[in-house]
């Protein structure tokens, strides 16, 4: 039996697991992202953190490919990452030349966001076909979009975003550099200042359950369907995947969601045939996406 070495890297946490060519997960581990989160020495100290797993875990196995989900934008032939705004040094790095030379089997590389995509679309049994999108509202805005069973990646290989399309009225600095961004208020972020305004000494987990009905949460429901509708108006996808941890927090108002993302969305059509799916993500869809997609790749 062979496996897939499954990573997700995330701003807080790197998670790594085997999945079987039956789609069994085993051996997952979390490892802290900031052992590696340093400026110069951020490719070999992850190196070692895989090279360690697999010393720990992957001994008896055997290892088919190693795929890899970064929060970042990846360069069009999917071989370099090329920008982490949250972990340093992560940066123009060669990871699948490095990682092949050091392990000597196939290595995939692919945006988190994407990977997410890849295993909510299994696990909901949505065909290849047409086109599906994934808007995932964390502490930025991740969006992937699949058209006809292959992820799209525009010219460059940075497509897909949402997050940092310009809203007009919408002032400040976004994370990314730039000014106006949908992020600098739909997203975890712009959900913390609007507590640390309004909501001080108060515990965020609680804020949709006790404060969903305010002036100043419906209008963060609202910057937050106008980035959806955006999408939508434009690719007039087949399916809709919603998630990401605001939408699973206790009380986030869902139909006051998709009520204005109908509100904005173009009449009579798409808008009268929208349907939302809600991605039940855990801590392990990355590490299932990155191996749903090895497997595909390996088969081309």
């Amino acid at each position: 039996m062979g496996y897939i070495l499954g990573i997700d890297v995330g701003g807080t946490n790197t998670r790594l697991g085997l999945v079987s060519e039956q789609g069994e997960l085993v051996e997952f581990v979390r490892e802290a992202t900031k052992q590696y989160n340093i400026e110069g020495q951020a490719l070999p100290l992850f190196l070692d953190v895989v090279k360690r797993y697999l010393q720990n875990h992957g001994e008896g196995r055997t290892i088919d490919a190693i795929s890899v989900g970064f929060p970042s934008t990846i360069d069009k032939e999917r071989k370099v990452v090329i920008g982490t705004p949250n972990i340093a040094g992560l940066n123009n790095i060669p990871v699948v030349e490095t990682f092949e030379k050091e392990f000597g089997i196939p290595v995939f590389l692919e945006r988190d966001t994407c990977l997410i995509l890849i295993n909510d679309m299994e696990k909901n049994h949505i065909p290849p076909s047409g086109v599906t999108i994934g808007i995932y509202y964390g502490t930025g805005i991740g969006n992937a979009i699949s058209i006809d069973g292959k992820i799209f990646t525009g010219k460059h290989g940075v497509s897909a975003e949402l997050g940092h399309i310009p809203m007009r009225g919408v002032h400040g600095r976004c994370g990314c550099g730039n000014e106006s961004c949908a992020e600098v208020v739909a997203c975890g972020r712009a959900l913390e200042h609007i507590m640390e305004k309004h909501f001080p000494n108060e515990d965020i987990s609680y804020i949709f359950s006790e404060h969903g009905d305010s002036e100043i949460i419906l209008q963060f429901i609202d910057d937050l369907a106008i980035a959806a509708a955006t999408e939508i108006n434009i690719l007039d996808p087949d399916h809709i995947i919603i998630g990401g941890g605001l939408p699973n927090m206790e009380g986030f108002p869902r139909h006051e969601l998709e009520a204005r993302i109908h509100k904005y969305a173009r009449k009579p059509l798409p808008d009268e045939d929208l349907e939302f799916i809600y991605s039940k993500e855990g801590q392990e869809s990355g590490v299932m996406g990155a191996a749903i997609h090895a497997r595909h790749q390996l088969k081309k």
